[in-house]
């Protein structure tokens, strides 16, 4: 028994283990998406029955709409894409020394061959063993894009609901 079979028996298991950690992320991504989205219209009709007109009730349902599109986006079979999407990837290459493997983020900035390679070596070997392997790890780098673009919609969401929260606060003290 080589030394890298001893601390990695099974590639296959551990390489599934970093894919599930990863998936989990995005499914989280998608949960918090729907329910910023479901508050977003739950509230547009509140605000416009409470507060009546005036330029900031409108104002704040002009921001929440924003957020509706937004999501919509997010939760799209274009988020899935496995290609690179300019505005919403971060640059492929940027690879750091302390990149955790369990983070989308730092997953989703290697190319498929450095990453397997990274891997290989994290994981005790075993991994450029068949191609079976390297497929896992294509899946694993497609799902980290898309939990980092759901991630990056999800936050550029927030910032038209969180505006509408603060107009609205405005409303009610200039009432």
């Amino acid at each position: 028994m080589s030394v890298s079979s001893h601390l990695n028996p099974e590639p296959e298991r551990r390489l599934w283990i970093i894919h599930e950690s990863v998936l989990r992320t995005s499914d989280w991504t998608e949960i918090k998406l729907a329910i910023l989205m479901f508050f977003s219209a739950l509230e547009m009709p509140i605000i416009l029955g409470v507060f009546r007109e005036g330029p900031l009730s409108f104002l704040a349902v002009a921001l929440l709409c924003a957020v509706l599109p937004l999501g919509l986006a997010a939760l799209s079979p274009l988020a899935e894409t496995p290609r690179q999407i300019p505005l919403l990837d971060q640059r492929v290459g940027k690879i750091d020394a302390e990149d955790s493997f369990l983070v989308p983020r730092d997953l989703a900035r290697y190319t498929h061959l450095e990453l397997v390679n990274r891997l290989d070596r994290y994981l005790g070997g075993g991994i450029t063993a068949t191609r079976y392997y390297e497929d896992i790890v294509a899946r694993i780098i497609a799902v980290a894009r898309c939990a980092t673009r759901r991630r990056r919609l999800f936050m550029l969401a927030c910032v038209p609901a969180l505006a509408a929260q603060l107009v609205l606060a405005a409303r009610l003290f200039l009432r």
